[in-house]
C-alpha cells in the first residue's frame, strides 16, 4: 500500500554529501519527514528515498546543516505526465478511457439469475425485457424491489424473489414452490374426468368422484370416465342429494399404435477431411470483428466465446473467443440390408424409447422391416397401455326432490 501511494504521488532517490549529515537526518525525523532505503554508499555518502512532498520541505533542513543534496533518480505518476507531456493523443485516449470506464459502470451488464427450475432463464430474461430491463440498462433508473414483485406476480408458482446489484450485475434468487392457495381453489371446481383416446381400460383408480367404467371396459374418446359428482341416496336407494367435486382419477388404457418408417437404402454422409483453420473475433455491444477467413461452403464452424469482466462482479460488454473452421465433404453411401436392417431398429428402438419417457408402457411389439431394392419399410402396430383422462366440465342439475329418509322411514 505505501509503495502504491508513492508510485502515485511520486518519489525521488537522492545523494546527501556534507559534515553534518547525522544532524540533518535528525532535523528530518524531528520534522515529521520520511526518510526510506537510507544507505552509505562506498564513496561515504548517504542514499535515500523521499516523496514528492517531503522533498519539498527540505530546503530549510539543508541550509542549516549545509547538507548538499543531489536527485539521482525520479519516479512515479507525476514524472511520468512531465515526460510525456507533450504526448496530448496519449492523455486525450487516457482521459477517453476513464471516462468511458465510468459510464460503464453506472450500468447493469449482466442479468444473473439462479434457482429457477419450472421457468428457464430465458424465458425470465425476455418478461424482463417487455418491462424495460435489459442489458445496458441504468443502475439508478432499477427498482431491485419493484423488479421481485413484478417477477412473482408473472410467475404465481414463485414464492419468492431477491433482487440486488452487485457492480455491473442484477442478481435474482428465485426461490419456486407450491402454487398460490386461490389457483389451488380454482383447480377444485367441480369437473369429469373424460377419455381423450379409444381403447381397453386395463387399470383405474378413482379417488373422487363416480366411476362410469371399469377395467375391462372399452371406452372411446369423450366418454366421461369418472363423473364429478357424487349422489346421496336414502334407504330407499333414491337420490336426495348431488355434491359435486373434483374429479380425479388414474386410468390407464391399452391400445393400437400404428408405426411406419421409410429408410432409403442411399443416403449421403458428412466425412471430415481433417483440415482445420482458426480465427478470432471480438465483440463490443452489436459491433463484431473478425480475424481470419469468412464462413464459406464444405466448412463447419464451432466457436468459443467469453465474455470480459473488469472484476469479479464488473462485466464488461465486450466479448472474444476462438473459431475453428472444418473442412468437410458429402458422400453418398449405399445401407448393405444388414445394415439398414439395424439402422431400422435403432430407429424404431428410439422411437418406443420417446414413448416410455411419455410414461407409455409397451406391451407387444408387432412391427416386421421389409427391404426391397430401393426403400426399408418398417410398419406393423404397437400395443401399448397409456394413461388417460382429460377435465371437463360437470353439467349442473337440480337437486333431486327425495326425502333424506325415503318411504321406508316414514
Amino acid at each position: 500500500m505505501e509503495r502504491l501511494f508513492y508510485d502515485l504521488w511520486g518519489y525521488v532517490r537522492v545523494s546527501l554529501q556534507g559534515g553534518q549529515t547525522e544532524r540533518f537526518l535528525n532535523l528530518c525525523k524531528s520534522s515529521g519527514i520520511r526518510i526510506r532505503q537510507l544507505t552509505r554508499t562506498k564513496e561515504g555518502n548517504l542514499e535515500a528515498v523521499f516523496s514528492v512532498k517531503d522533498f519539498f520541505k527540505l530546503r530549510p533542513l539543508l541550509r542549516k546543516t549545509k547538507v548538499h543534496i543531489h536527485i539521482l533518480e525520479k519516479h512515479g505518476l507525476p514524472f511520468f505526465f512531465w515526460r510525456n507531456k507533450k504526448r496530448k493523443a496519449f492523455f486525450l485516449g487516457f482521459v477517453f478511457a476513464v471516462g468511458v470506464l465510468f459510464l460503464l459502470s453506472g450500468r447493469i451488464w449482466n442479468i444473473h439469475i439462479e434457482g429457477n427450475v419450472a421457468n428457464s432463464t430465458p424465458e425470465i430474461l425476455t418478461f424482463l425485457q417487455e418491462k424495460g430491463i435489459t442489458h445496458g440498462i441504468a443502475k439508478n433508473s432499477i427498482d431491485c424491489s419493484q423488479i421481485a414483485a413484478m417477477i412473482r406476480k408473472e410467475y404465481p408458482q414463485i414464492t419468492w424473489v431477491s433482487a440486488r446489484m452487485e457492480g455491473t450485475r442484477l442478481l435474482l434468487t428465485i426461490q419456486e414452490g407450491t402454487k398460490p392457495q386461490e389457483l389451488l381453489d380454482q383447480e377444485e371446481e367441480p369437473c369429469n374426468i373424460t377419455a381423450d383416446q379409444e381403447g381397453t381400460i386395463v387399470k383405474m383408480i378413482t379417488r373422487r368422484g363416480t366411476p362410469l367404467f371399469k377395467p375391462g371396459d372399452t371406452c372411446r374418446k369423450g366418454d366421461v370416465l369418472v363423473l364429478g359428482r357424487l349422489d346421496y341416496r336414502n334407504d330407499s336407494q333414491e337420490v336426495y342429494r348431488y355434491e359435486y367435486v373434483h374429479g380425479d382419477a388414474d386410468i390407464y388404457v391399452q391400445h393400437e399404435l400404428s408405426y411406419y418408417h421409410e429408410l432409403p437404402l442411399t443416403y449421403e454422409e458428412t466425412v471430415m477431411t481433417g483440415k482445420k483453420r482458426r480465427g478470432f473475433f471480438f465483440k463490443a455491444g452489436p459491433w463484431y470483428l473478425q480475424f481470419g477467413k469468412k464462413q464459406e461452403d464444405g466448412w463447419i464452424r464451432l466457436t468459443e466465446e467469453k465474455q470480459i469482466y473488469l472484476t469479479e462482479t464488473f462485466a464488461l460488454p465486450f466479448r472474444f473467443g476462438w473459431i475453428t473452421d472444418q473442412a468437410f465433404q458429402i458422400e453418398k453411401k449405399t445401407y448393405t440390408k444388414e445394415e439398414a436392417r439395424k439402422k431400422a431398429a435403432e430407429i424404431l428402438y428410439l422411437y418406443e424409447e420417446k414413448l416410455i419417457e411419455k410414461g407409455v408402457q409397451i406391451s407387444e411389439n408387432n412391427v416386421k422391416i421389409e427391404i426391397d431394392h430401393m426403400t426399408c419399410i418398417s410398419r406393423g402396430t404397437l400395443l401399448v397401455v397409456e394413461k388417460t383422462g382429460i377435465e371437463t366440465p360437470v353439467q349442473i342439475q337440480e337437486q333431486p326432490q327425495a326425502d333424506l329418509l325415503g318411504s321406508d322411514g316414514q
